[in-house]
């Protein structure tokens, strides 16, 4: 049986730095599983890009130990090479949306034989102004800010519930943005408090959507907008919905699409996949059908 080259790309300062506790367990079952093994540890943001277009080459598979943004990045390294190699993915983040979205495994030893024995699950990509790319949401407005603005010794020490605690502090900033948003030749446009292009079943472990809004390889998105809330009853029913679920309230709208654009009044921070992206009054998102390949179980 040939050996199968993997390149394996660590986060080690991702979540609780649980991968620093795992790699030999990792790199051990690899081993027995008649793979040889190339090992990096990041050690900046974007690197996980840099060292797959440097090194995905001459690999059959690649696997990524960390959170959803060393995935992301991952990811986004295939697409500029435009490669198609079957991604392995154990999670050692702090919300691990993707993850859970799919159904991946967090105990390790399932995690890992996922990788190593799975099949293969085709994922769509977003194109974010056509020089970025996520895995799985793009979003502005209400709490958008928490993934990134939250110190990592904070979500060290307090894992998911840093979000919200940082959350929660966030609320008094919640402003509304003047968009207009073309969703395939549609047009919306209107106040929104938030508003999010996703490919997954979780964003930030709050917003759920139900197993049969989401197909991962459909070609399109999820889209949600929570327009500005005009008393505290509105903004009570918006809450209501999100958390069960329902997103048939007049002020807030859920579609599909391929293609969405939003043009903003005014300059708006983004972030795609829980990372800052900028901050911009016009962007351009377009779905990339089945141009990630992830293994499952």
């Amino acid at each position: 049986m040939q050996k199968q080259n993997i390149l394996l790309i660590i986060n080690p300062v991702a979540g609780r730095k649980k991968a620093n506790k795992i790699v030999y367990q990792i790199v051990d079952s690899l081993s027995r599983n008649n793979c040889r093994t190339v090992i990096f540890m990041t050690t900046r943001k974007g690197e996980a890009t840099d060292l797959i277009i440097e090194h995905a080459h001459d690999c059959h598979k690649i696997i990524c130990c960390g959170g959803d943004g060393t995935l992301s990045e991952v990811l986004s390294g295939l697409i500029r090479l435009d490669m198609k190699i079957p991604v392995g993915y154990i999670p050692t983040g702090t919300t691990n949306d993707f993850a859970h979205s799919l159904n991946l495994p967090t105990d390790i030893d399932s995690a890992i034989e996922a990788t190593t024995n799975g099949h293969i699950q085709k994922h769509d990509i977003g194109s974010f102004n056509e020089g970025q790319y996520f895995s799985y949401v793009a979003s502005f407005g209400a709490f958008s800010k928490v993934s990134y603005s939250t110190p990592q010794w904070l979500k060290n020490f307090f894992g998911h519930m840093a979000y919200i605690f940082n959350g929660i502090l966030s609320i008094t900033g919640i402003r509304p943005h003047k968009v207009k948003v073309i969703a395939d030749g549609d047009e919306i446009a209107g106040d929104f408090i938030f508003g999010s292009v996703s490919n997954s079943k979780v964003i930030g472990g709050i917003v759920r959507f139900l197993e049969s809004d989401v197909s991962f390889d459909d070609g399109k998105f999820e889209v949600l907008l929570i327009k500005k809330p005009r008393s505290i009853k509105d903004f009570g029913r918006i809450v209501k919905g999100v958390f069960r679920r329902r997103y048939d309230d007049q002020n807030i709208c859920f579609f599909k699409a391929s293609k969405v654009s939003f043009a903003f009044e005014k300059d708006t921070d983004w972030t795609i996949d829980g990372e800052y992206a900028g901050t911009l009054c016009n962007v351009q998102i377009k779905n990339l059908p089945c141009t990630a390949q992830v293994m499952i179980v």
